[in-house]
């Protein structure tokens, strides 16, 4: 119990730290920076999602050409499938008449390139789309 008049010190029941005040402008500081750099995050990432939304359309413009090119091929493929059974330059699915450098026969694909004594030449009876685009075609007699 305390007299009346009588002045004494008041004692906290809680208080801040000595030199907690200067924490709270560092803590404030750091905040303010962490919301500068979320703000730079997220203005790249606006960059990026409109990026990406071009790439996609673009992706969706070659789609497009890819389609119209498989769609080329089947129609060359049915094409030379009918030139390779009737061309004279064809011999046990081998065309007889072009000769492959060793760098476009790589470019082909060894798959449909056969070697014969150093001279490439196409197995059209694998890519018969070959025999639609030769110009020299010669029909069996």
């Amino acid at each position: 119990m305390s007299v009346e008049g009588e002045t004494r010190p008041r004692i906290a029941l809680i208080e801040p730290e000595p030199g907690a005040i200067a924490r709270e402008e560092l803590l404030e500081e750091r905040v303010a920076k962490t919301e500068r750099r979320l703000r730079e995050v997220w203005e790249g990432l606006e960059k990026v999602e409109k990026e990406v939304e071009e790439f996609s359309g673009v992706l969706r413009l070659f789609e497009g050409r890819v389609a119209g090119l498989e769609e080329f091929k089947r129609a060359a493929e049915m094409v030379g499938s009918w030139k390779l059974q009737t061309c004279i330059y064809q011999s046990r699915g081998i065309c007889i008449l072009w000769r492959l450098s060793r760098e476009a026969a790589e470019r082909l694909g060894m798959d449909i390139v056969v070697e014969d004594e150093g001279i490439y030449r196409v197995k059209v009876s694998a890519a018969p789309w070959f025999c639609a685009l030769c110009p020299l075609y010669q029909r069996n007699a």
